[in-house]
């Protein structure tokens, strides 16, 4: 049995037109997604804000009603057996504001557990046991008001662990955090899978993070699932391509939509003016993309070959960077 099941899940919502027309139009924010996920796997959903990563997650967690399709966690349904699914799973959702910022980390721990009806007898064991496993112990009793943010995240995991799900949703866990934070919440997100034997479902648009956590990723983009494969399956999409990364001053990111090469923009700094672009490009086409940037008024400062990355692929299914 898998863990989760997703198939052909559809979410629509209501765009609003300006009166007097009366019409509305439809966003198709999840467009018949499918995919499973083993018990003890780590999975993850891949794509930029906006494709669909959140509502997915919505969905697959009860808290919001598919427009179509199918979905079931651990052998229950999402519509009819709503109750025994959260029993079973746990949600960190993206932002700060799941915990109660006025109480002390233990008793946000303690006001949770009650909800979860854990049981009084392992209470306290296990509220003890989260705080030491998240680093948070010797702040137990400061108010959350006064935490960090990578501080309230690991909280916010203490908090979704705390009924032991046999599932664990993450929407966008390091997101905001700083770079000491962001590795601790990765390196504790797999400890969950390898040593306590969690299934995880996490949602990111980093590229680094998915190939470093996942054992399998689904790139979605415009709510639709366009690739799924483990990091190293993914990358093989690229494998004979040459991945090349131009550093340039003074260029206008308008001119890429009438490039005749596939360049993404995957980074840019606008204080300096500096932009990366990133493509597959042959070396015998290298001359000309670089006379194309010249006569295009950009600066060359460096470029280089690099190895094939999930940013390669989601450049060669979509034309463009996860970042844009």
């Amino acid at each position: 049995m898998y863990a989760i099941e997703a198939e052909n899940l559809k979410k629509s919502y209501p765009k609003k037109i300006p009166l007097p027309f009366r019409k509305v139009e439809w966003v198709n924010a999840v467009n018949g997604i499918s995919f499973k996920v083993k018990k003890g796997e780590l999975f993850g959903l891949l794509g930029p804000n906006g494709a669909g990563k959140t509502t997915t997650i919505k969905i697959l967690t009860t808290l919001l009603e598919p427009s179509g399709g199918d979905a079931k966690i651990l052998g229950y349904d999402i519509r009819r057996d709503v109750r025994e699914i959260r029993r079973r799973i746990n949600l960190v959702a993206e932002g700060e504001r799941t915990l109660y910022w006025r109480l002390s980390a233990y008793e946000n721990l303690k006001y949770f557990a009650r909800i979860y009806y854990v049981p009084k007898s392992v209470e306290k064991e296990r509220i003890e046991e989260l705080l030491k496993l998240v680093g948070l112990w010797e702040r137990r009793n400061d108010l959350v008001m006064g935490f960090s943010r990578g501080m309230k995240q690991r909280l916010a995991i203490a908090k979704a662990l705390i009924n032991d799900p046999e599932v664990l949703f993450l929407d966008e866990p390091t997101l905001g955090l700083d770079v000491q934070s962001a590795i601790f919440v990765r390196e504790f997100v797999r400890k969950l899978v390898d040593e306590h034997k969690k299934t995880v479902l996490l949602t990111t648009h980093y590229m680094a993070e998915a190939e470093e956590l996942c054992d399998r990723i689904a790139i979605i983009d415009h709510g639709k699932i366009i690739a799924l494969d483990t990091p190293e399956g993914l990358k093989r999409l690229v494998k004979d391509e040459d991945a090349v990364e131009i550093k340039v001053k003074d260029f206008n990111p308008e001119k890429l939509r009438d490039a005749p090469f596939a360049l993404a923009i995957v980074k840019e700094d606008p204080t300096s003016n500096l932009t990366t672009l990133r493509g597959q490009i042959d070396e015998e086409d290298l001359p000309k993309v670089v006379e194309w940037l010249v006569k295009n008024n950009a600066k060359i400062l460096s470029v280089e070959e690099k190895e094939p990355t999930l940013e390669d692929v989601f450049i060669k299914l979509t034309g463009r960077a996860i970042r844009d």
